[in-house]
């Protein structure tokens, strides 16, 4: 049975759909542990997830496609790309342990016309703004949107990386593993605006040096970036990384300015960021590294970003309006939920996330979230997975 087989046969087992996947031959670092007996402990865990959002979701027949749909979406995947429906997964997971306490829907499909102020009516967007959950509290709704926290550097050199060693596999006949020192602190919008377009200089940067058999290529893109292939003709790759959790946090300082459509201008706006360290090696989880980089990242988000008055577009590809400042987008993100997926290594359910709750005290559709306000709903036994909860209300300045 293929990996694409035994996921269509996991599908129809949990929630009694029936979903066919195209490409027969396809398989990801997600789905291929999920097809190998005995089954380990990531492919435990996720059987588990989706047991239990089934029995979550029971009685809505709407939502049990939406989430098949999801696991159908993880298997169509190449590469990395399966985080992004994995992570709505974990996300849904995680909310659903705390939801006595509120109503969750999933797939949210908002029109445009009931939003006139949001940022996407404001930059053209049309008809509907489509998030992916809402928490409907007592008084109050909350949306968010859920988004898999990967490395945009890795993502564009992996898919550099796998051809140059399929190449020197089938053209040199050298089986070689190629790493890179050092992409941690790198600006986040000079990679995803720039490096991109050097793909193709890079590949013959690293098939001329493995040609030649050497083991280190110095790389400087046009802009400036600077880094340092590793080459191995082996099968042990040893690759330099140095990481500080506050460098990180002024490199991705400009990443929520992404995800601006996501946000509405009558309730809370919230984006949750889900990391598996299958799909982002950059945060190390040792200590407090996670914790103190998402308080930084956070903080910045809110209060440095609010500060600045220039086009939203000049830091992001998604704006088409340059009424659009970096500080309007930041006033319109009420809060950053960061959820850490530890099933690859923890076997109890209380145990499988560790979460980050920061709210932004510069919200401006409404009076802004506080921990007050919130943690109250997040009150049972699962509570200890969440690590941290702040509202900045001390650290405004």
């Amino acid at each position: 049975m293929t990996d694409i087989e035994n996921l269509e046969k996991i599908i129809r087992q949990v929630f009694k759909v029936s979903k066919v996947i195209k490409n027969r031959a396809n398989t990801n670092n997600c789905i291929a542990p999920l097809n190998r007996k005995p089954h380990n402990l990531f492919a435990r865990n996720f059987f588990d997830r989706l047991r239990r959002l089934n029995d979550k979701f029971s009685g809505d027949r709407s939502a049990i496609n939406d989430i098949a749909e999801r696991v159908k979406n993880i298997g169509e995947a190449k590469n990395s790309a399966w985080a992004g429906p994995y992570s709505e997964l974990v996300a849904l997971d995680f909310y659903s342990q705390f939801s006595e306490f509120f109503n969750l829907s999933y797939i949210n499909l908002l029109p445009i016309k009931n939003h006139p102020s949001s940022i996407p009516a404001i930059n053209g967007q049309k008809e509907v703004i489509d998030i992916d959950l809402c928490l409907h509290l007592r008084h109050d709704k909350v949306f968010t949107d859920i988004k898999s926290f990967n490395c945009i550097h890795q993502n564009i050199l992996d898919e550099v990386i796998e051809v140059v060693e399929e190449y020197a596999l089938v053209t040199l006949g050298k089986s070689v593993m190629i790493g890179v020192d050092n992409l941690s602190s790198i600006d986040y919008t000079e990679v995803k605006s720039h490096l991109g377009y050097e793909k193709r200089k890079i590949y013959y940067a690293l098939t001329n040096a493995i040609s030649e058999n050497r083991r280190l290529v110095p790389y400087e893109s046009k802009t400036g970036i600077v880094f340092t292939f590793r080459i191995e003709y082996s099968d042990t790759l040893t690759t330099v990384k140095e990481y500080s959790p506050f460098a990180m946090a002024e490199a991705y300082k400009y990443k929520f300015l992404d995800y601006g459509s996501k946000l509405v201008d009558n309730e809370y706006s919230v984006i949750t960021m889900v990391r598996n360290p299958w799909f982002n090696e950059e945060t190390v989880d040792f200590g407090d590294f996670n914790n103190i980089f998402y308080r930084s990242l956070a903080r910045r988000t809110f209060i440095e970003l609010n500060r600045i008055k220039e086009d939203a577009a000049r830091y992001s590809q998604s704006y088409q309006n340059k009424k659009i400042r970096v500080c309007d987008v930041a006033r319109n993100l009420a809060g950053i939920v960061f959820i850490d997926d530890e099933s690859s290594k923890e076997s109890e359910a209380e145990s499988l996330y560790s979460a980050y709750f920061y709210l932004n005290p510069n919200y401006a559709n409404k009076n802004p979230l506080t921990i007050r306000k919130l943690e109250k709903y997040f009150r049972n036994e699962r509570e200890v997975q969440i690590k941290d909860f702040d509202d900045f209300r001390w650290d405004n300045y």
